[in-house]
């Protein structure tokens, strides 16, 4: 249980990371003017999905930490 909530974190850092360079990337074209560019790179859109994801995967985690505690208390028990 405990590597499949590792995944998972890992997986949202990648998110993180991954919003992090396409907000780089689109700031970077908007200064130079290139909207057309942002357009056809769809970076708004790949952005909000990306958020999306993060938020979906810390979820998962929240969840799969409280029933890794709950199994661990009744073990304890």
């Amino acid at each position: 249980m405990r590597e499949l909530i590792r995944n998972y974190e890992h997986s949202r850092e990648l998110a993180a990371e991954r919003i992090h360079q396409l907000t780089k990337e689109r700031n970077m074209l908007r200064k130079n003017g290139d909207t057309t560019r942002i357009q056809e790179l769809d970076l708004e859109r790949r952005i909000r999905l990306l958020y999306t994801e993060q938020g979906e995967l810390a979820g998962i985690v929240e969840h799969l930490t409280g029933y890794a505690r709950r199994v661990e208390e009744r073990g304890n028990t």
